[in-house]
């Protein structure tokens, strides 16, 4: 790719040449895909596995797992399977006599455009036609029949949750894990969730369920949650009990301890000012401009109060399907989601068929950073 040119005002990005595959490059080693690295001139201005999905999970980028109406006779799939006989309507298995619409909530499933989402619209039609009694109980059966979707492939662990947002939207999220890489590159399901939720637009969380009780990794990490002190937290097995993230990590360390009182929460609006430093001009293909321009969007979006440092990446894969992400920092440091991270539960949200799928790869971060991605980058796409 040629630089780009120069521009009038703003933060200012330019190109870097590409980088082909080689024994550090980062798709698929030996096949000689290129990896434009773009960088961006000055500092920015901010506000305040070899598991993988496959053939044999098709349902990963479109189903959110199985949905039990009511016990273990009534199950319908989110790709719009039954599982178990039944009429048009079936009575619900224990001393619930409810009647489930088996056909009213395949109709919502098969109509859905999002994946590990459902609209605020879907949520009620699901719960009139499953005869659910609350929010509450909808989330405790999506936790409960997501756990087939994780990719843990070095601990055999599966983790999942699922979580209200303010919006009235409910997300899925479920944990990932790469082999041949260090554990720190691991995707917790909460923080899965968490990065479902920011690129759908959401504004916060109000109750979220998890399958297992959650580690201090991700209480840590939902402290970068705006308004995080209201979250109702149930977990599977501790019904009838709710917490808030308050009582699961007392005395913790918050944006405020690192920033002040005027520290900026992840899901609240913000806007990086990263623009490129010529015209929009590219010697690349015009897929390759695309993809730069995805990037850069999530660049922008990107939250880093602590590093002032923010990157955004985007990947094609061979059908030449976009999936993009940004980076998401901790004022722990350590839970922070890095772009590539990012972009990867976008890929399986968005259905990307496999990781050895992925055709090429654009990153977008300042030149001159003091934190980088791109090495690290390199090596993890090396493995996955």
């Amino acid at each position: 790719m040629a630089s780009l040119g120069a521009a009038s005002s703003g933060q200012r990005i330019g190109m870097a040449a590409d980088h082909s595959a080689r024994s550090t490059g980062l798709v698929r080693l030996g096949v000689g895909l290129a990896y434009p690295c773009l960088r961006a001139r000055g500092h920015c201005r901010t506000a305040g596995c070899s598991a993988t999905p496959s053939s044999n999970r098709s349902d990963i980028g479109r189903a959110l797992g199985k949905l039990v109406g009511k016990g273990d006779t009534t199950r319908i799939t989110f790709d719009g399977k039954v599982v178990g006989a039944g009429n048009e309507t079936m009575e619900a298995s224990g001393d619930d006599t409810a009647l489930v619409d088996r056909d009213g909530v395949r109709q919502v499933l098969e109509s859905r455009e999002d994946s590990f989402v459902l609209s605020a619209e879907e949520v009620e039609r699901i719960m009139g036609f499953g005869h659910f009694e609350s929010i509450d109980e909808l989330l405790r059966e999506l936790t409960r029949n997501t756990s087939h979707l994780s990719l843990p492939p070095i601990s055999n662990f599966r983790v999942s949750c699922a979580a209200l947002g303010e919006s009235g939207r409910v997300y899925v999220g479920v944990n990932i894990e790469f082999k041949d890489l260090p554990l720190p590159c691991a995707l917790h399901a909460e923080q899965f969730l968490i990065l479902n939720a920011f690129q759908h637009g959401e504004s916060a969380i109000s109750k979220l369920c998890i399958s297992h009780v959650p580690c201090g990794h991700c209480r840590q990490f939902m402290c970068e949650l705006s308004r995080s002190e209201d979250m109702q937290i149930s977990i599977l097995g501790r019904e009838p009990e709710v917490f808030t993230l308050p009582e699961l990590l007392p005395l913790r360390f918050t944006p405020r301890d690192l920033i002040g009182e005027g520290a900026r929460f992840l899901f609240e609006e913000g806007h990086n000012g990263l623009v490129w430093a010529g015209d929009g001009s590219s010697g690349g293909a015009p897929g390759d401009m695309e993809m730069a321009q995805r990037a850069l969007a999530e660049a922008n979006a990107s939250y880093a109060p602590y590093s002032n440092c923010p990157s955004g990446l985007c990947i094609r894969d061979q059908g030449g399907k976009l999936y993009s992400g940004c980076l998401i920092e901790s004022a722990a440091y350590n839970p922070t989601v890095s772009p590539l991270h990012s972009a990867l539960v976008n890929g399986l949200v968005g259905g990307l068929p496999s990781w050895q799928t992925i055709d090429r790869v654009t990153l977008v971060e300042t030149e001159g950073a003091t934190v980088k991605h791109e090495h690290l980058i390199r090596e993890c796409l090396k493995f996955i």
